[in-house]
């Protein structure tokens, strides 16, 4: 018998009037932060005593505690964890190009011990997924394994040169398959690989992976635009391969995302109505708790945005502030890893 102890979620198909998609933090947010950021800030080899003073302020934490409002409490630890670390670790290929560390986090997703027992970092990730594959159901273990797996190995692609393309790309290469099995660990649900990769639960959760991808571009923009890391952002890529404006740029992924958020639900709808794949009540479970994956992730984003602009804004309010000093301050808040 489980002990897993899961919340509620809205209905879906959401009902009339009923915000779409939905979104809302976790209840326990505040205790999940901290017990992440504490083991992030004790166990990550940051290489500075400044970045490691940055966690704090970062909210990682937050992106997977607004995907999974109701998941179990003890689960979500590591699922916020595991959050951290691959936010931290894909900087090293985002925009370290570090590419020859993948190897080594590949085998660490096994959770059978670290290539390198020296790297603190694989050992981080080490300790995470030993701890959840203690408590997982091996069949959902070996799914997020997989789904690891495939996300280290999309970050070596062909440039992007359009819209059509980068979705086509980032399907895989935003995480948000490997999110999605380490959020349906959260909410213990256990689904088999036959519904994971049945054509209408890929086309399902492939339309939230698309709307992740352009969420987080949109949002993260500014910031890897100020850290010169923005050559894969689609906003970037409008305007160097379409001829397009910033703001032209900015309407369409804007509209894009809101059409994204329209498809999901006939997608949705085509999964429960399925003869086999409707009838198990935890694909119906996982249907519904995808849409907070896309409200939750949008939340989370602009809860983060919102932290520079209110950095800005005090900035600007320093007239005695020096333009070295503004630059650290903008720096600090900017640096916050996002997903690639």
């Amino acid at each position: 018998m489980s002990t897993t102890k899961v919340g509620e979620i809205a209905p879906f198909p959401p009902l009339p009037g009923q915000p779409f998609p939905p979104a809302r933090n976790h209840p326990r947010w505040k205790e999940l932060y901290r017990l992440h950021d504490e083991w992030i800030m004790k166990y990550w080899p940051f290489s500075s005593e400044k970045k490691r003073a940055r966690i704090p302020f970062m909210n990682l934490a937050g992106f997977s505690t607004w995907c999974a409002p109701a998941a179990d409490f003890d689960r979500m630890v590591w699922g916020a964890r595991i959050t951290g670390i691959y936010f931290l670790a894909d900087d090293y290929i985002d925009s370290g190009k570090m590419l020859n560390r993948i190897p080594g986090f590949k085998q660490a997703a096994t959770g059978t011990g670290p290539m390198h027992p020296e790297d603190r970092a694989e050992v981080c990730h080490d300790i995470v997924f030993r701890a959840i594959k203690a408590t997982s159901h091996p069949r959902t273990f070996d799914q997020l394994t997989k789904c690891a797996h495939e996300w280290w190995d999309s970050n070596v692609h062909e440039p992007f040169r359009n819209l059509d393309q980068y979705l086509a790309t980032r399907r895989v290469n935003t995480a948000a398959y490997f999110y999605h099995a380490y959020l349906r660990y959260t909410l213990d649900l256990n689904l088999t690989d036959e519904q994971i990769n049945h054509p209408l639960m890929r086309e399902a959760e492939g339309i939230a992976s698309d709307h992740a991808g352009l969420v987080n571009d949109y949002f993260s923009y500014a910031k890897e635009k100020f850290t010169n890391s923005d050559d894969t952002n689609i906003i970037r890529i409008l305007q160097d391969h379409e001829g397009l404006s910033y703001e032209q740029a900015q309407k369409v992924i804007e509209n894009k995302i809101r059409q994204k958020e329209r498809d999901f639900i006939p997608a949705g709808m085509a999964v429960l109505e399925h003869p086999d794949l409707g009838k198990d009540p935890e694909v119906r479970r996982w249907i519904a708790c995808l849409p907070y994956c896309m409200g939750g992730n949008n939340a989370w984003s602009q809860s983060v945005i919102h932290m520079i602009f209110l950095l800005i804004s005090f900035i600007q309010t320093q007239p005695i502030l020096s333009r070295a000093d503004a630059t650290i301050l903008v720096t600090f808040l900017v640096a916050y890893p996002s997903p690639s």
